[in-house]
């Protein structure tokens, strides 16, 4: 097997979900595949947990800005090296395509991403929001040979732009993950800025009488409501999962939502945790209702399921186990490797 020398731009390090997800994750499945290359993130995780875990200040975001500029520029140098260029979200955050542009010049470019980013951006600093162009996302997928995407939604958007459009939805490597102690508590996996998706559900929980665990970063007091709160930490992230008995990932239903590939909901099915989800977006793929999870859309709805769950610990397992089977035969990080290493294969 000819090997194929790939150079990976991702937005962050492992610290950055997506790029953990869609890159990191995916290298030792690669290198099997005959992929190899090095990876370059445009944050590090030093100034990953500064801006994103630490709430950085306006200071450390101006520097962050200058540093990944330079080194950006740095790795255009190096193109000569590689077979092929894959770009995770963008290689520049806020999504300006001039680096995008000089990469198609010179090498096969494959443009990966999991969020609607042609929509506008909301909150950041003004730079940023300048940078977030449609415009500038339409322009990348143009000029990409060929383009990845997480879900359905996002690969049609793509689709408009360029011919060679393949649907990787995002996957979990399954066997990391512990399996869950099979409690009833009600559990939440999120970030910051998804923090307010809970909101929505207090009255659910003042009907149970329940306080959910929040494992994310951010201040969870804005909730309004009062819950056990784990701060993320990646080191400890698998540990805090198994205690949760049962996962919730309330959606609303808008366009970036639905551009979302589900990673929460096969975290939890990977650890035969039962879920309980939105019916936004992929979410409707990976569960189907009543077999391998639940499917809530009303406080009514959500209140009913999640009752149901807590009185049932047989359901619990029955649903958790179904959950696992789904996302160890149809998520497992090793299938989105060997799709990935078709693209680039195809490409190089």
């Amino acid at each position: 097997m000819e090997t194929v020398k790939v150079l990976f731009l991702t937005q962050a390090g492992e610290l950055g979900p997506s790029s953990r997800y869609r890159v990191y994750q995916l290298l030792p499945w690669l290198q099997k595949l005959g992929i190899t290359g090095d990876v370059s993130p445009a944050t590090d995780d030093a100034l990953y947990r500064s801006l994103y875990l630490d709430s950085g200040t306006r200071g450390s975001r101006r520097a962050a800005f200058q540093a990944t500029w330079r080194q950006r520029n740095a790795v255009l140098l190096r193109l000569n090296e590689f077979d092929a260029v894959f770009v995770q979200k963008g290689v520049f955050p806020g999504l300006f395509s001039g680096f995008e542009k000089k990469i198609a010049a010179r090498r096969p470019l494959v443009f990966d991403f999991d969020d609607a980013i042609w929509l506008p951006r909301v909150g950041g600093s003004r730079v940023l929001r300048w940078l977030h162009r449609e415009t500038a996302v339409q322009d990348i997928l143009r000029r990409a040979t060929a383009v990845i995407a997480g879900n359905d939604f996002l690969a049609e958007y793509a689709a408009r732009f360029n011919r060679s459009v393949t649907v990787v939805p995002s996957s979990i490597s399954v066997d990391t993950y512990p399996k869950s102690n099979a409690s009833d508590i009600i559990g939440w996996i999120g970030s910051r800025t998804t923090l307010p998706y809970l909101k929505p559900l207090k009255p659910t929980f003042d009907a149970l009488r329940t306080k959910p665990r929040i494992i994310a970063s951010g201040d969870a007091a804005q909730l309004g409501f009062d819950v056990d709160f784990r701060p993320w930490r990646l080191e400890t992230e698998l540990q805090e999962l198994s205690h949760i008995g049962i996962g919730i990932a309330p959606l609303p239903d808008t366009p970036w939502e639905r551009g979302k590939c589900g990673v929460k909901i096969l975290q939890y099915m990977a650890c035969g945790i039962p879920v309980v989800a939105s019916p936004v977006g992929v979410n409707k793929n990976i569960i189907t209702h009543g077999v391998n999870g639940f499917l809530a859309t009303t406080p009514d709805e959500w209140t009913t399921a999640l009752r149901t769950l807590i009185a049932d610990p047989q359901l619990r397992q029955r649903l958790g186990a179904a959950g696992h089977e789904t996302v160890n035969t149809r998520f497992h990080v090793q299938r989105a490797a060997e799709a990935v290493a078709s693209v680039l294969r195809s490409l190089a």
